[in-house]
């Protein structure tokens, strides 16, 4: 099975790692819209502008399933179209975390200000805007992560889990640990559960982005942990 993969960046990079780990029979072609980042303090019309044009690459692609591996662009799926089977990365937490009180969310602001995660929650919601993170993690430069995260995670302490509500956001999954002590949660966990039941094939790997500096290139070995990544660019 062909599977498109889109982010804003690096951050879905997350989900492409699981996958590749978890169900690497299939085969993946990855988009991220570097040139374009961050999506999180964009209009929604922005947004969903930039990844219907990544839809239409995949389905020129000839893609079986778009995987939205972006939590800005799952909050807003009601307004992304294509002829293809489309998974967003927040509706398949429905029923899967009711065994939390409270749970708190960190996201970027255009996820938060949508309300998307009420949807399918029924805990006590704690929702927390961080627009600092996704332009700290795509510049690689980690010196003002901890203030950020201070800032942004003080009000959490008497909630039972923290959803990572943002794909970039489990590249600082270990730095997140040091002010949050209970049950982490990422998102990508539960697409591969739904893509381990899906029609298989030979695996292939292929990735695009907008836009190519030395930091991306970094960041995409050192994420999918493999030295062999071939980018390519790609404005759509």
């Amino acid at each position: 099975m062909k599977i498109g993969i889109l982010d804003s960046g690096i951050g879905g990079l997350t989900v492409l790692s699981s996958l590749l780990k978890k169900c690497p029979e299939h085969e993946y072609i990855y988009y991220g819209d570097t040139l374009h980042l961050p999506y999180g303090e964009k209009t929604r019309e922005e947004v969903v502008g930039y990844a219907n044009e990544i839809i239409k690459f995949f389905e020129s692609m000839d893609v079986d399933i778009v995987v939205i591996a972006c939590g800005t662009l799952s909050s807003n799926r009601e307004y992304l179209k294509s002829n293809k089977e489309i998974i967003d990365i927040i509706s398949p937490i429905k029923g899967k975390l009711d065994k939390y009180n409270k749970i708190s969310i960190i996201a970027t602001p255009l996820s938060i200000k949508t309300n998307a995660f009420k949807k399918y929650l029924n805990s006590e919601l704690n929702l927390i805007a961080c627009p600092k993170l996704v332009p700290i993690i795509e510049s690689n430069d980690y010196s003002n992560l901890d203030n950020a995260l201070e800032e942004y995670l003080s009000s959490t302490k008497d909630s039972d889990a923290l959803i990572l509500g943002c794909t970039h956001y489990p590249i600082i999954k270990e730095n997140i640990k040091k002010y949050f002590k209970k049950d982490i949660i990422c998102l990508d966990d539960f697409i591969v559960d739904i893509i381990k039941k899906k029609k298989t094939c030979d695996g292939t790997l292929k990735l695009y982005f907008s836009k190519i500096d030395s930091n991306l290139e970094k960041n995409v070995k050192r994420i999918l942990g493999r030295k062999d990544i071939l980018i390519e660019r790609k404005c759509l």
